[in-house]
């Protein structure tokens, strides 16, 4: 009698882990890129990893983009119909910078040397962009690599943008947020659940940043710490106490791109916390309520493509534009989608 009961137990324990369902989204437009991200070689980028804009002058958003392949970040016009990429914004040279804080030791599995800024997640807030790099250990060799363990924060007022200001304090963030703490410094692979960023907003004086993994039990986790904090002059390390949000994801499901609302709510693109075999999907979460984090739609399965950049277009009552671009293709293959909040 005990063993025909434990298929049903488990059963309620995977509800239990995952946030309700909604319908599948289907993209309202393809957004086609008028000429190539720059990638590796001279090639187009077929490793877009994150996307903010600022909100549209005469139409068209200004934004910034990623790919977790380089030492820059590039710029970009949206339409409504196209993307057109711009002129590349170097975050690092071939050595570590000068940056506030102090650069973080770090327990990888191997040492490596400064390469890739390692781009993973984007923002847009009060006049500037903000770009957050992986904080994990290099994907296949274990490698610490310290390009990757950095927050950039780019002024940009008037249309145009100054020069990245550094700083290493986000590892003082994550090495003090509690439960997911242990994981900094892991492999990045399924037994070892190894820490990784891969989300970017902030509100106002908050930052949150979204680990793709830690995946515990089917949570995913949000960090926050004061931009304030971490921008400040100086070597000292961060000293405010993070904030860590744990909220129902899906098993094996991680953040993979963060988006803010006005309100202060965010998107929550989620996805594999690895490569499991698990649905992308965006979540509506409130930072002052995670336990209620629900489910606005499933994205359809793409050949190829990772869904990994997110940004909020518009929000009218209680609809949302959104854009949502792809790691794995050439030029994100962006697509523009509308979600009901209600």
């Amino acid at each position: 009698m005990r063993l025909s009961i434990l298929p049903t137990l488990c059963a309620l324990a995977l509800l239990a882990a995952a946030p309700a369902r909604a319908e599948p989204l289907n993209p309202e437009r393809k957004i086609e890129a008028t000429s190539d991200f720059a990638g590796k070689k001279g090639k187009a980028a077929k490793d877009i990893s994150g996307i903010a804009c600022r909100a549209p002058a005469g139409g068209e958003y200004r934004c910034l983009v990623i790919n977790d392949e380089s030492k820059a970040a590039q710029f970009a016009t949206l339409t409504q119909t196209t993307i057109r990429p711009e002129r590349s914004l170097p975050l690092v040279g071939d050595t570590a910078p000068a940056a506030s804080g102090r650069q973080p030791t770090i327990g990888c599995p191997k040492p490596g040397g400064f390469g890739e800024f390692d781009g993973e997640g984007v923002a847009y807030a009060d006049r500037s962009f903000y770009v957050v790099s992986s904080h994990g250990c290099s994907r296949h060799g274990g490698e610490y690599r310290p390009s990757s363990f950095l927050l950039a924060r780019i002024p940009s007022a008037g249309g145009q943008a100054g020069a990245p200001e550094l700083s290493w304090r986000v590892s003082d963030l994550l090495g003090a947020a509690g439960e997911i703490a242990p994981y900094l410094g892991k492999p990045l692979d399924a037994e070892s659940n190894g820490l990784n960023i891969e989300g970017l907003a902030v509100v106002g004086d908050r930052l949150w940043l979204g680990l793709r993994a830690p995946s515990l039990d089917g949570r995913a986790f949000l960090v926050g710490g004061s931009v304030a904090e971490l921008f400040k002059p100086g070597s000292e390390p961060a000293t405010g106490k993070p904030q860590l949000l744990a909220f129902r994801a899906g098993a094996q499901r991680g953040v993979r791109d963060l988006a803010p609302l006005a309100d202060g709510r965010l998107l929550v693109l989620v996805g594999p916390a690895q490569d499991q075999d698990v649905p992308y999907a965006i979540l509506l979460l409130d930072p002052a309520e995670p336990a209620a984090a629900r489910e606005l739609g499933e994205l359809r399965v793409r050949k190829n493509a990772k869904a990994e950049a997110l940004t909020v277009l518009a929000q009218e009552r209680d609809e949302l534009r959104v854009l949502v671009g792809y790691d794995g293709v050439k030029n994100g293959e962006f697509e523009e989608f509308r979600l009901k909040l209600r």
